[in-house]
């Protein structure tokens, strides 16, 4: 009875069979025994017993598939009370999940019936959408107005903070009111597993700037472990075996709308490991659809990495230069992607001719494509897939294999379970060395790694005066936790440019760690952020800021209220207490 609501059965004897909904097939041969409680395609071998059966099609964990198949039963399960703390949490998690739908909402209603949303409908119809795109990806419109969402909110008497932590609305500043985040933008809400909007992204329907604008993370979303159209897609990701990855929700919509409904798009990140963890769950092959531009080759290259990892098989389509899906579907159609994606390559094979090309005939910078190629395929978990691609690489390269095979165990050793670029080579990222990166000395092998949030900064502060402004009257130097990266980004706030800094000016000036770092940055699009400067920069001061009050909090707990309790000063140790509980809501309020 529970098979039979996602898959069309039909009696054969003693079992049931029907199309499997694991692989797609034509002959069926997905089999469920009622008597015995179990499930098995002979097609791609999937089976198991009924709570099996939920965590594959939802893409569940097993306590997950308990809890679904109790409420389904109306059985009460005896769980373990909750702490206050825990309750207080879940109760917050609730109330933000709400005010999102409250939102989600309003903004798909303007959309669907408000006057002032009729620029929005054209344009959505100019793209080839209607209300039947409209209407499953929840899609909405922002009034080009101040004060819309805010005053809506403020009737279903939503908390201010709450709704500020969201990143909908924002505080005004002397002595104004709050503000809507979102105006006059097409609204994209983003959905994790469960359906729930944890997220959204506006788009402008002109050459306005900022193209888009993203909601910033909260206790409710991390765009590192959300896709967006997962929700929608994970059952045709299941049924053809692949995923399709796009960088942007029009590309999303336009795979969709083309009958490719296996498509899910990345939210303004690369693909991250949690993001390839979720695909995994459904998908035997990622296929990865991204820009053919410098930004979109680093992106595809990171994207292969943290596949490997998850023993996700990753591929590539290589569009013509200049195109992006939704563009390539209207000029060409879905018959013209369909052979693409028929012909789509291995992205590590793709790596290795790329990076082979661009190092030219030069022995020295061959020699360091090789390391680089290595140091990539030291993260991939099947040997026989890594005696394939080194065999490979050989022949290409004209090196021994045995050459290789001795190398690759070497960085192996050095490094397990990493995949770093030791090089600084810039075939990673699509491109080849710069002048700097040839006349630098060594760089140290010791040089520390940067976190998301500090390489992000470092990058943008490279990139704009306007962001070296905003940082430094934000305190930014207060909240970077390393010494070594500070001197770094003083180094990049002492140059006296009007626009980008050149990075050539500033590897002399550097030690060798100090370098390693910078070269780890180089080859980005100077466009990568453009549209989003303000805000990026703002999540990265945000992300620094809580990592800053964790650290204190952590220390506060494990440190300093232990030691002033074993000396006896019960007063300090209720001073720490107090500091550490109101570090504590501002880190679950989501305010940093």
């Amino acid at each position: 009875s529970l098979i039979s609501q996602y898959v069309s059965l039909k009696q054969a004897g003693r079992n049931h069979v029907g199309l499997c909904p694991f692989h797609g097939e034509k002959t069926p041969s997905f089999s469920v025994n009622a008597e015995r409680q179990f499930f098995h395609c002979f097609g791609c071998g999937e089976g198991g017993d009924v709570f099996s059966f939920i965590m594959k099609t939802e893409g569940i964990s097993f306590p997950d598939a308990v809890r679904k198949l109790a409420e389904r039963c109306g059985v009460d399960l005896e769980e373990r009370p909750l702490t206050s703390a825990e309750q207080e949490q879940l109760a917050l998690r609730e109330r933000l999940y709400r005010i999102n739908d409250l939102a989600a909402e309003l903004f798909h209603d303007n959309l669907m019936r408000h006057p002032q949303a009729e620029g929005a409908r054209q344009y959505l119809k100019k793209r080839g959408y209607g209300q039947k795109a409209a209407t499953e990806f929840r899609l909405g419109y922002a009034l080009d107005q101040w004060t819309d969402l805010r005053d809506h909110l403020q009737l279903k008497e939503v908390d201010a903070d709450e709704a500020r932590s969201l990143g909908l609305i924002r505080a005004g500043k002397q002595g104004r009111g709050d503000f809507d985040m979102f105006r006059g933008r097409l609204m994209f809400p983003v959905c994790n597993l469960a359906g729930r909007v944890v997220a959204f992204g506006g788009r402008v329907l002109d050459d306005g700037k900022p193209k888009y604008i993203n909601s910033p993370e909260s206790p409710i979303y991390h765009k590192g472990d959300v896709l967006f159209g997962l929700y929608q897609a994970r059952q045709a990701i299941r049924a053809s075996g692949d995923a399709l990855v796009v960088e942007g929700y029009f590309d999303q919509l336009a795979l969709q709308r083309a009958g490719f409904a296996q498509a899910v798009a990345t939210c303004g990140t690369a693909l991250t490991g949690d993001q390839a963890r979720h695909l995994k769950r459904y998908a035997r092959r990622v296929v990865l659809v991204f820009d053919q531009d410098n930004a979109g080759r680093q992106a595809t290259y990171k994207a292969m990495t943290a596949l490997q990892q998850e023993e996700v098989t990753a591929a590539v389509i290589s569009l013509p230069t200049g195109e992006d899906p939704d563009s390539f579907l209207r000029r060409q159609g879905a018959d013209a992607f369909r052979k693409l994606l028929d012909s789509a390559r291995p992205a590590m094979e793709l790596f290795i001719e790329e990076t082979l090309r661009q190092a030219g005939s030069g022995v020295e910078y061959r020699v360091r494509a090789v390391e680089a190629v290595l140091e990539r395929l030291a993260q991939v978990k099947s040997d026989l897939e890594k005696d394939l691609y080194l065999k490979e690489l050989a022949r290409r390269s004209g090196i021994d294999t045995g050459l290789l095979q001795q190398k690759l165990r070497k960085i192996t050793a050095a490094r397990p379970g990493q995949a770093t670029d030791r090089t600084g080579f810039a075939a990673t990222t699509g491109r080849g060395p710069s002048p700097a990166q040839r006349t630098q000395s060594p760089v140290s092998d010791r040089a520390p790694t940067l976190g998301r949030a500090e390489g992000t900064l470092i990058r943008l502060l490279l990139q704009s005066a306007a962001g070296r402004r905003q940082f430094v009257q934000a305190g930014g130097m207060e909240l970077l936790p390393r010494a070594e990266v500070r001197d770094i980004v003083q180094l990049i706030l002492d140059q006296d440019a009007t626009g980008a800094c050149d990075i050539a000016t500033l590897l002399p000036l550097m030690t060798p760690d100090q370098a390693a770092i910078i070269q780890s940055l180089a080859g980005f699009d100077p466009e990568e952020f453009a549209d989003s400067l303000e805000q990026a920069t703002e999540d990265c001061l945000r992300s620094l800021q809580k990592q800053a009050l964790k650290k204190r909090s952590d220390k506060l707990w494990r440190e300093l209220i232990p030691e002033a309790e074993n000396r006896g000063d019960s007063a300090l140790a209720d001073d720490y207490r107090t500091e550490l509980r109101q570090l504590q809501m501002q880190i679950k309020g989501g305010l940093y």
